[in-house]
């Protein structure tokens, strides 16, 4: 699990468990028939309260292993809870605060981590209400069941949806500048502290508002569509190519040295046969995307006003017009 999604799945988890700790203390008072359901609700809503205290106070950003032991912590509490429900109102709500757990799990942990943690939750709340005093007929079993299924599926594909359209960039599907941001925000402490560099080089395609002006903005958005795509091609397991706007994009290269990312920029010059200058730095403890951004913006004007006039003078290359499929009337 990433740091901003173990955030997000620590924050997701404080407000569950908050609200069920309460409704575990008020079916202790008003539902619990038995000195050892009450005692069981009250030690499950202490427990719901250390974990949200642990996940709020704690350090940030919340440590996978912590998440891990609080999740497990907030199922156990739950499928405790259902073990000694001795009535339907009591199976009720608890089935509702399952529902509530499943959504969480699903739409803040990994796909693959979400589900183990549903699939646990959905067992053990199953298994749990079986062996417990109540009397609930089989299909209430298989409906508390489908319910958690159904709403974590829910929720979860709905969050992936959202996160999924809020990073990306809608025209190239790579990510846009708030989802490159984040992504490189959390990458460069990892690679600080193992002492290895990283480089960065922001992409800007040469005459592009010459394509906008002659052949049209589609013409300059298929343009960009297909630059993208071949760049794309060439990236290593773990690059990051994301477009900040326009024709500008960044690469972000962790682990690679400057002859490595050189080297790659090379690559993605032979991939497609749109001219582009580029601005590229190699730092080696860099902590905070603006420092390695604002280095790497500076060496591409550098290198676009050492090209001055040259780049503004060169027409656009036939091969990159036709790419674009404009009609040949217009050209």
């Amino acid at each position: 699990m990433n740091p901003g999604r173990g955030t997000e799945a620590s924050t997701a988890m404080v407000v569950y468990l908050c609200p069920t700790a309460v409704l575990f203390i008020a079916g202790a008072v008003a539902f619990s028939g038995t000195t050892t359901g009450t005692v069981v609700m009250v030690l499950a809503a202490g427990l719901q309260l250390l974990g949200a205290a642990v996940l709020h106070f704690g350090p940030r950003p919340t440590s996978p292993r912590t998440l891990g032991i609080v999740t497990g912590g907030a199922v156990a509490s739950l499928c405790a809870m259902f073990l000694t429900s001795d009535g339907p109102v009591a199976y009720l709500l608890l089935s509702q605060a399952a529902m509530f757990l499943g959504m969480q799990l699903a739409g803040y942990w990994s796909e693959r981590g979400g589900w183990v943690w549903v699939s646990v939750l959905t067992v053990g709340s199953v298994v749990a209400a079986a062996l417990s005093p109540s009397t609930m007929p089989m299909v209430g079993y298989v409906l508390t069941a489908l319910g958690i299924v159904a709403a974590a599926e829910f929720f979860g594909s709905h969050s992936r949806r959202m996160r999924h359209s809020a990073s990306r960039d809608a025209l190239t599907g790579l990510l846009n500048r708030q989802g490159l941001e984040d992504r490189v925000e959390k990458l460069l402490p990892v690679f600080a502290s193992r002492g290895l560099p990283v480089s960065m080089a922001v992409l800007d395609l040469d005459n592009f508002k010459t394509v906008n002006d002659i052949y049209g903005h589609i013409a300059g958005d298929v343009l960009l569509e297909r630059v993208s795509a071949a760049w794309r091609g060439q990236l290593r397991k773990g690059d990051v190519l994301g477009r900040l706007g326009g024709d500008e994009f960044v690469l972000f290269m962790p682990g690679t040295g400057e002859g490595e990312a050189a080297t790659l920029l090379e690559r993605l010059r032979a991939a497609h046969s749109a001219e582009w200058s580029v601005g590229l730095v190699c730092m080696p403890t860099v902590r905070k995307w603006s420092e390695i951004y604002r280095a790497a913006d500076a060496e591409l004007y550098k290198a676009k006003r050492s090209r001055g006039a040259q780049q503004m003078s060169t027409p656009v290359p036939r091969a990159v017009v036709e790419d674009t499929g404009v009609p040949a009337e217009r050209r």
